[in-house]
């Protein structure tokens, strides 16, 4: 079984993958579409925050996988894989004409030279086609086909460093870049056509994740993995590109998209609105498509944002960044925050902003800060948000180490002016915290 590791390890024996040579194009047939609705995403209503089935019974049908949703610019083609029940792996194809979508019908683009193709997705200028074919084994490859009128015509495999490797799952950037699978690191990886046609690599950084859809102006990709924040087997992420040419840590889409089984194979429509991918909820694992509204990527963007922003009201210690603190908490009279050595609290940002007399003090010095188990959830507004987690805030002061170690840290945020402020935060511990247990731990820290 060649690669039942390969698809987030839910691919059955048929999924053994080898790369092919080129072979010549194919033309498109025409096939009737009666019975098909009429109208964009074959006239199916645009799904809100909550993740539906894709077009059933016509796209998504029971005990078939489907999965690497991938429609042209102006939404008028579609291109997507199946597993057929005598397990051959194959493109399937759909087009408007004359107003009305075709019955999504088998395409090779390789014109045959290849057993089995999979993973097809248009490039943003809808000249081409990357897809990923192969015959046995763990050799697949990508390859690129032009798109000339209804044809699908000059199938080649792409050459250079990008052929290296087993790869698969090929999206495109308005640029021209492309993202990519890389079978054999199990990695997500960034690839550059040179001018003699040698296509570039480099990996792209990300902290986790393996199918990876990349925004056209690479802004951000969406991924799957399986992490320690996932809600099942494997779940839908997306990172963030920096300033600095990284990525942010992948943030979960939440509850909307991912579920106690598990999902993979993101992509998104050419017009940005909606987000595909493959859920395993059906018997014996098999995949359906699901569609949800892309505004589940900016909830995932405000929530790193607000991570950000709480981790930040800590960590500006390390560095005693104070503007950076004083940007965080709300100027308000009614700032409010209970911490565990008393029973009074902060009352209003005037007495908050004393408490800098101490930490801006030399013989204070913020030696780590780890805040882990992070939740937040934002109001339907999405104008306030709520948030608990674990903290260790360890320091010395005058040459004495201290720490609030396993801290239990609840607070609340609103947003103003585009930027997240902590309204209010209660800092505790759990009466049966061992503090002599703490204390060394943190010295062996």
């Amino acid at each position: 079984m060649a690669a039942t590791w390969i698809k987030n390890n839910r691919r059955p024996t048929i999924f053994a993958l080898v790369l092919g040579l080129a072979a010549a194009g194919t033309t498109l047939a025409d096939s009737g579409g009666a019975g098909i609705p009429v109208g964009p995403y074959f006239g199916q209503q645009p799904p809100g925050l909550v993740a539906e089935i894709f077009a059933p019974d016509l796209i998504s049908r029971n005990g078939r996988y489907e999965f690497a949703v991938s429609f042209a610019p102006g939404g008028e083609r579609l291109l997507f894989t199946v597993q057929t029940a005598e397990g051959k792996v194959q493109l399937l194809h759909s087009r408007v004409i004359d107003g009305s979508w075709t019955r999504p019908e088998p395409v090779e683009l390789s014109g045959g030279a290849r057993r089995d193709e999979m993973e097809a997705f248009f490039s943003r200028d809808g000249k081409h086609v990357y897809f990923a074919p192969y015959d046995e084994g763990l050799d697949v490859r990508i390859w690129q086909v032009d798109v000339v009128g209804d044809e699908f015509v000059n199938p080649v495999p792409l050459t250079g460093p990008i052929a290296t490797a087993p790869a698969f799952f090929p999206t495109s950037t308005t640029s021209g870049a492309l993202y990519y699978a890389n079978i054999a690191e199990r990695k997500p990886y960034r690839a550059r056509a040179g001018a003699d046609g040698s296509w570039q690599v480099e990996p792209l950084g990300l902290e986790f994740g393996l199918h990876t859809f990349v925004a056209p102006d690479e802004s951000f990709v969406l991924i799957d993995a399986r992490a320690d924040d996932g809600r099942g087997k494997g779940d839908i992420y997306v990172a963030f590109a920096t300033e600095d040419g990284g990525w942010t840590k992948p943030v979960n889409l939440g509850d909307g998209v991912n579920s106690e089984y598990s999902e993979s194979c993101p992509s998104m429509s050419d017009d940005g609105r909606v987000i595909f991918f493959s859920r395993y909820d059906e018997p014996d694992e098999v995949a359906q498509i699901y569609w949800v509204d892309s505004g589940v990527i900016e909830t995932a963007r405000q929530r790193h944002l607000i991570e950000e922003t709480v981790h930040d009201s800590i960590a500006w210690a390390l560095t005693k960044d104070r503007a950076r603190l004083e940007s965080i908490i709300a100027h308000d009279d009614d700032y409010f925050s209970f911490h565990p050595e008393g029973l009074d609290g902060v009352h209003g940002y005037s007495q908050f902003e004393r408490g800098f007399e101490f930490w801006m003090d030399p013989r204070f010095e913020a030696t780590r800060t780890d805040v882990r188990q992070f939740r937040c959830h934002l109001s339907g507004s999405g104008e306030v948000a709520w948030f608990s987690a674990i903290l260790d805030d360890c320091y010395i002061w005058d040459g004495a180490p201290g720490c609030w170690k396993d801290t239990r840290w609840t607070g609340v945020l609103e947003k103003r002016d585009g930027n997240w402020r902590i309204m209010q935060m209660h800092f505790s511990f759990a009466s049966d915290r061992d503090e002599g247990a703490a204390d060394q731990a943190e010295e062996k820290d």
